[in-house]
């Protein structure tokens, strides 16, 4: 056999007994009603796989989906990942509500390839008009969707009538369909889980993005649905396409995957197998939605039931996302209109799309790009489906907040265009002050690799990079610059005797929230650019030109300060200031206190403090003696500098916290900082 250089997914979908499971035996030679319920009642329940060799060079693998109208959830999990959708319709019942509601969720899943296979047709005894009249029933029903010129072609199960046609049909579709994305992360939602004898736990799904390696190409991340359990990392201990063992597998095929160290009690159908930050398990996200028509279903025959309401702020529809299902509570953002124009709303009317806003209730695993079904949630059945509308994820973690309407509609605009630079520059934006690293713009961006595109944005000034690969927007940074100096400049205003205002108390004045290494950054280009400085090594800011300066130090402080110049390494105490200066001990602390933040006084205790020249003196003392003997103790220092013990105690644990020396037992020898 010819090597397999493509592959596809085909999935039927139709009415219950119209033929599905029959067909894809005949097709196939496999029987996919695996389970003993199928068998006794006749009808497909769970999802069933079979290959089917179309052509030489491609392989195709036919899911076949329940068709009873209760196990329709069903039949969304195994049509997530469809490139040609088989429509089954019986030659004898024509069209019936379960075809229309199957058509209808294929669309919404944005397939767009499809074949009619007219099953049946031997109970028709050779009818021609018969089959004609089907025929254009059928044509009827799709007149007006994206399967309008969809082929259809007459066929028996029994007979074999028609099926080699069908499979020309089939391959005609994957003959032009585009490629799948192989370079991204791996996307593998899962829809069966079991225990194989000798091998284990076994997971299948279709592979929708990237690629899928086993053995020793790396771990996988299992995404749990629902709040109860936590990511896993797993292991692909082997994989098999269509049945057979293979190393890779790219994004299309089917896949098994024996996993290594998780037990089938762990994984369960709606869980995602993926790698790096492309999944996660999401309680909100943001939506463009379409719902459907109150006088068409989905795929636009007459509805026979009462008109669909409005989705208002608060409604609650069934989602079903991948392989997963819960429960979402919409809060409609914005109409969009056939021209691309937004309009904010709260209710989004019947034959209607919109930007939504989706509470997720359980967390379900979700991604940027997803495709969504929006089902009916209460026990009323509708007699033309339960399938409300669909859409696609715009934004699988978008920010929080109250009154951020309007930043999410735009940022959710700039994620639907292609522009990946406009996408990315959205995401910094509406990030803010809290900036956002590369995890979250592959994430909610829709695209990895993303190195390239944030390099271009900084060097051209769009965005600016902080430290541990994280972004801050030009904007919001340069916001926070003039805030600062906003900020410093209240202070001297308020107290212009005062050195300025502190490092940390600035940054804590920054309004809004605020990450620290955006506040940082907003301090520092404040520094560069000579609108702020640092007055003293406390890290007290200053404007130029404002505050305490050496100069104009008012007379009382100036007299307290020359005291602790001319005493050099023998400073005098509180009591002693307090004595010199003719006031109270509480007085000299406050002085000692300005003194102090001003940098013109180092403090050691709250008793001892050193002129800022006597405190250099001291270092460079305490540095050429480490350099010249390798340790220090507190008699080496004492004659080094005339202190008592009293103060050479304190002295040595001040200069071991800014780690220009470090304790050894009774010794000090060179910090980290010995050379500054």
């Amino acid at each position: 056999m010819a090597r397999v250089t493509r592959s596809l997914v085909v999935g039927t979908a139709g009415h219950i007994d119209h033929g599905k499971t029959s067909l894809t035996r005949a097709l196939t030679g496999v029987d996919t009603d695996r389970l003993a319920e199928e068998k006794r009642r006749g009808i497909t329940i769970e999802l069933g796989f079979a290959a089917w060799p179309l052509a030489s060079g491609i392989e195709a693998s036919v899911v076949d989906v329940p068709g009873h109208e209760g196990l329709v959830r069903t039949m969304v999990a195994g049509a997530g990942g469809i490139d040609v959708v088989m429509l089954v319709i019986s030659a004898e019942e024509g069209v019936m509500p379960q075809t229309r509601e199957h058509l209808g969720i294929c669309l919404l899943l944005g397939i767009r390839r499809a074949v009619v296979a007219l099953t049946k047709i031997d109970r028709l005894g050779g009818d021609p008009e018969a089959i004609e009249l089907a025929m254009d029933d059928v044509r009827s029903s799709l007149a007006g969707t994206a399967f309008a010129d969809a082929p259809i072609v007459p066929c028996s199960a029994v007979t074999g009538e028609g099926l080699e046609a069908l499979r020309v049909a089939v391959r005609r579709h994957a003959d032009a369909l585009p490629p799948r994305v192989v370079r991204d992360r791996p996307i593998l939602p899962i829809d069966r889980v079991f225990t194989l004898k000798g091998h284990g736990t076994v997971i299948t799904g279709t592979l929708l993005r990237g690629r899928l390696g086993a053995g020793g190409q790396g771990s996988w991340t299992l995404v749990p649905a629902g709040n109860r359990r936590e990511p896993l990392e797993v292991r692909a201990r082997g994989l098999q396409i269509r049945g057979a063992a293979a190393d890779e597998a790219r994004a299309g095929a089917r896949v098994a995957v024996n996993l290594g160290g998780v037990a089938t009690a762990d994984l369960r159908r709606g869980d995602v197998l993926s790698a790096g930050d492309r999944v996660i398990r999401g309680a909100v996200v943001h939506a463009l939605v379409e719902s459907l028509s109150d006088r068409t279903g989905p795929s636009g025959a007459a509805l026979r039931g009462p008109a669909r309401p409005s989705w208002a702020r608060g409604a609650s529809v069934e989602v079903c996302a991948g392989t997963a299902h819960c429960v979402g509570v919409l809060d409609p953002l914005a109409l969009v209109d056939d021209d691309g124009a937004w309009t904010p709303t709260r209710s989004i009317p019947p034959g209607s799309r919109a930007l939504c806003r989706i509470r997720l209730r359980p967390s379900i695993p979700v991604w940027q790009g997803q495709r969504l079904i929006l089902r009916r949630l209460h026990e009323t059945r509708d007699p033309d489906g339960d399938t409300l509308g669909g859409g696609v994820v715009v934004d699988p973690a978008p920010s929080r907040g109250r009154g951020q309407r309007a930043r999410w509609i735009v940022v959710a605009g700039a994620l639907l265009g292609d522009d990946l630079e406009a996408r990315v520059t959205a995401l910094v934006d509406d990030a803010g002050a809290l900036g956002i690293d590369l995890r979250a713009l592959e994430l909610r961006a829709g695209a990895i690799e993303l190195a390239p595109v944030v390099d271009r944005l900084r060097d051209t000034g769009v965005i600016a990079a902080l430290p541990g690969g994280r972004y801050v927007h030009e904007a919001a940074a340069a916001a926070l610059v003039q805030a600062a100096i906003d900020a410093v400049q209240r202070a001297h205003e308020a107290d212009p005797d005062a050195a300025g205002l502190g490092r940390a108390t600035a940054i804590a004045s920054l309004p809004g929230r605020v990450a620290p290494d955006v506040a940082a950054l907003a301090v520092d280009r404040a520094c560069e650019r000579g609108d702020l400085c640092f007055f003293s090594e406390q890290g007290v800011l200053t404007r130029p030109g404002q505050g305490l300066a050496r100069a104009g130090f008012p007379p009382a402080l100036q007299a307290i300060l020359a005291r602790y110049v001319l005493a050099d390494l023998a400073p005098p105490t509180i009591k002693e200031v307090s004595a010199l200066a003719g006031v109270d001990e509480r007085q000299a602390l406050t002085a000692v206190s300005a003194l102090q933040r001003a940098g013109a006084l180092v403090r050691i205790t709250p008793e001892l403090s050193f002129a800022a020249e006597s405190h250099q003196k001291v270092v460079a003392l305490v540095r050429a003696r480490l350099a010249a003997a390798g340790e220090l103790d507190v008699q080496a220092l004492k004659e080094l500098t005339g202190l008592s013990r009293k103060f050479v105690v304190p002295l040595l644990e001040h200069l071991d916290r800014l780690q220009i020396t470090r304790r050894q037992g009774d010794r000090r020898v060179a910090g980290a900082r010995v050379h500054g």
